[in-house]
């Protein structure tokens, strides 16, 4: 078997029996390729503990070389970095290890670990490196698979990490809801989707403007909602929209109106409530 078509078989023997999700994760990384060499693929599958495959990068003729993998961790239920690269490798890679490293690094503004080893089949040594980091209870893994003799460079040295949500904006994969349809409240938000089924699964502040209301109320960027006007968050259907059920609640708002939030804060065992002001409106931006 050629050694391209080897390190794909690495991979994706693993990867045969994902069930497909026509969800697309919002990716914290843009590909940067001036040049032209790599292709990124957005792909949703999903794995076995609670793993998706998110993209695929390859370059414009050749096999896979990068694929990117996310998983959420349970709330109260953190993993350290060592225990997720174990559960990456364990669910993915099927053939025996062998040269293991390991160190600290820092890639798209985020310290994470780096893990070095080689897959070995029917003689032929094949270099893989597995990145992963943790983003509060939203995990990343990136495994690079290198052919032998490949003169081409890293692909992971094409990413870029991804520029934030501007304030005020939802982002809903695998779309961002930006100038057309706005938060009548000064927060930006993550909203996840649950695989199973078109429920939110968690939504989680990305971005609180200076000096606002939502600011001096104690949100913080990183803070979990956990219920909207106190029914549960994760009883509200996946989508955004002005006829959504968290559209209704979150756009086009009449100044002067109040949303109570249930949150909690990193690190924080209880959650606290916050009533959270409309503000003022034009043409659907916000203005604080």
């Amino acid at each position: 078997m050629p050694p391209l078509r080897l390190s794909l078989c690495i991979i994706f023997l693993a990867l045969l029996h994902a069930s497909l999700n026509a969800q697309t994760t919002l990716l914290p990384f843009t590909l940067e390729d001036p040049q032209g060499i790599w292709r990124l693929a957005p792909s949703e599958r999903e794995l076995n503990q609670g793993i998706r495959l998110v993209a695929r990068i390859a370059p414009q003729i050749g096999p896979v070389r990068l694929l990117v993998f996310n998983y959420t961790a349970p709330l109260g239920v953190p993993r350290t970095l060592e225990e997720f690269a174990d559960l990456i490798r364990g669910q993915i890679i099927v053939l025996p290890i062998s040269q293991l490293t390991s160190k600290t690094e820092n890639h798209l503004d985020h310290d994470g670990l780096t893990q070095n080893f080689e897959c070995v089949s029917e003689g032929v040594k094949i270099r893989c490196s597995l990145f992963v980091y943790a983003d509060d209870r939203d995990y990343w893994a990136f495994l690079e698979v290198t052919p032998p003799n490949s003169a081409t460079a890293s692909p992971f040295q094409a990413l870029k990490k991804a520029k934030p949500a501007p304030a005020g904006a939802v982002a809903l994969q695998p779309f961002r809801v930006h100038e057309d349809a706005i938060t009548s409240f000064p927060i930006s938000l993550r909203v996840a989707r649950n695989p199973n089924s078109d429920s939110v699964s968690h939504l989680v502040v990305t971005e609180v403007p200076p000096n606002s209301s939502t600011e001096l109320a104690g949100v913080k960027e990183g803070d979990e909602i956990l219920s909207l006007d106190s029914r549960a968050i994760t009883t509200f259907k996946g989508s955004i929209s002005r006829q959504s059920e968290l559209g209704k609640l979150l756009i086009d708002r009449r100044p002067g109106a109040t949303l109570e939030i249930e949150i909690i804060s990193r690190g924080e065992t209880q959650p606290r409530r916050v009533t959270l002001v409309a503000g003022q409106t034009s043409n659907y931006l916000r203005r604080w």
